[in-house]
């Protein structure tokens, strides 16, 4: 009867302390998972200095080495915002979560952007609007240290300003090597090199090699002239299909200077035999005035109209596009003097 009492005693002993230790555990839970909601709250509140939660990418991180440093960057990002860099992305086959108005409205590829959300346009992007979209990755054209400071503290960041690539090669490649995605940018590229070599071969039926080409804007003072890294169809019309430009134009505008205003008086030292003449709804239809009509470009009817909204890009998906579109005016044009 003494052992059995015992054996009671020892049992009831062995039970209370296993509900102690499970009591001093529910504790601890409970005070870590209180520490952690405060944590929550205090990084919902302090938004712009909070990154965002890069948890759901399981492949972790990997080092870019960006113009400006080396930079961990996510090894496979899913949220992506961008200023300006939507063309690139879409021709990797990535579609950013966010981007500026701006670049959204780009005709060239306005069949691929729904569902990407507007964080403003240029010069008012909205930080709200790029915290509300949780982004594990910003890639941004700024070069104000203030602004990429602000985007540091939402998320990941990497600049790249305008003119870090000379050209749509280098570009798209860099790109591909920013995402690792250099099989995609390989891809697109041969298709670009296809259909450019087609456009090109189209004009060279219809255009001497000493015939020139030029690109002016018309305005109520007078005009301006634009290079080949500039918009306005340069990077088409000279680097894409290797049109010829004047000597004046070779060394006043395709170096770090690409634009210059004009005068009416000296205008015709800077129109080529064909005119690429960029215009807005209130001159289209451009007549000019005595000096612009004895140029021999308006003459022989070979000055190109060019709507500004549409010619001011200069991305890649832009240029292949702007590309084809000058070869068949070019061609249709050359068909109509004929007849």
């Amino acid at each position: 009867m003494f052992v059995v009492k015992n054996r009671f005693a020892g049992l009831f002993i062995m039970l209370a302390m296993l509900m102690v230790l499970a009591a001093c555990g529910s504790n601890t839970d409970t005070s870590s998972s209180t520490e952690q909601a405060s944590a929550g709250v205090e990084a919902t509140n302090g938004s712009t200095e909070t990154k965002a939660d890069t948890s759901s990418n399981s492949k972790g991180t990997r080092i870019y080495a960006s113009a400006e440093g080396d930079v961990e960057i996510p090894a496979e990002p899913q949220r992506i915002v961008t200023d300006m860099y939507v063309s690139d992305l879409l021709a990797l086959g990535i579609k950013p979560v966010g981007a500026v108005k701006y670049y959204l409205e780009n005709p060239y590829y306005a069949d691929q952007v729904q569902g990407i959300a507007d964080i403003g346009d240029r010069g008012t992007v909205s930080l709200e609007k790029i915290i509300a979209l949780n982004p594990d990755l910003i890639i941004t054209a700024s070069n104000q240290p203030e602004e990429v400071e602000k985007y540091k503290k939402i998320a990941t960041t990497v600049v790249i300003t305008h003119g870090t690539f000379a050209d749509v090669h280098e570009e798209i490649r860099g790109f591909g090597d920013l995402l690792d995605r250099t099989d995609e940018a390989e891809a697109w590229l041969k298709t670009y090199d296809e259909r450019i070599t087609a456009a090109r071969d189209k004009v060279k039926q219809v255009i001497k090699p000493e015939e020139t080409f030029s690109i002016l804007e018309a305005t109520d003072k007078g005009y301006y002239g634009y290079g080949d890294n500039f918009g306005r169809g340069g990077q088409a019309i000279y680097r894409a299909l290797e049109l010829a430009p004047l000597e004046i134009t070779k060394q006043e505008l395709m170096g770090d200077t690409q634009w210059k205003e004009i005068s009416r008086e000296v205008i015709g030292e800077y129109a080529g035999d064909h005119v690429l003449l960029t215009v807005d709804e209130s001159n289209a239809g451009y007549e000019g005035d005595a000096i612009w009509k004895s140029l021999p470009a308006v003459k022989n009817n070979q000055v190109y109209e060019l709507q500004e909204d549409r010619y001011w890009y200069f991305d890649p998906i832009a240029i292949q596009g702007q590309a084809e579109e000058f070869a068949d005016m070019i061609v249709e044009r050359a068909e109509q003097n004929r007849k």
